[in-house]
């Protein structure tokens, strides 16, 4: 159980440091299926996807200190949840 914790803060870390590239340091091209050029205000989609990369990172640290009461499926579910969140804000960006 110690070995999975560790590796979930890991994880966490090295997303949560993710998120602070794409929203700090503008490095969009972590981010699967960015196109340059494509994203109108691109303060407003690194803000967005940085927080969201972040939040993840955050829920992954999280599980690791409640494994073994929650149930892998709450853990899938909530970051499906939100993923689905940063997908239908990105559509709204996209728009404006």
């Amino acid at each position: 159980m110690f070995v999975a914790q560790i590796i979930f803060i890991s994880i966490g870390i090295l997303t949560i440091m993710m998120g602070l590239l794409v929203w700090k340091k503008r490095c969009y091209k972590l981010m699967a299926g960015y196109v340059e050029g494509s994203i109108k205000n691109e303060d407003a989609f690194g803000k967005v996807n940085g927080i969201f990369v972040m939040v993840m990172g955050i829920w992954t640290i999280a599980f690791s200190f409640f494994m073994d009461v929650l149930s892998v499926w709450v853990f899938i579910g909530l970051l499906m949840i939100i993923v689905i969140a940063q997908i239908l804000l990105n559509f709204r960006i996209a728009k404006k």
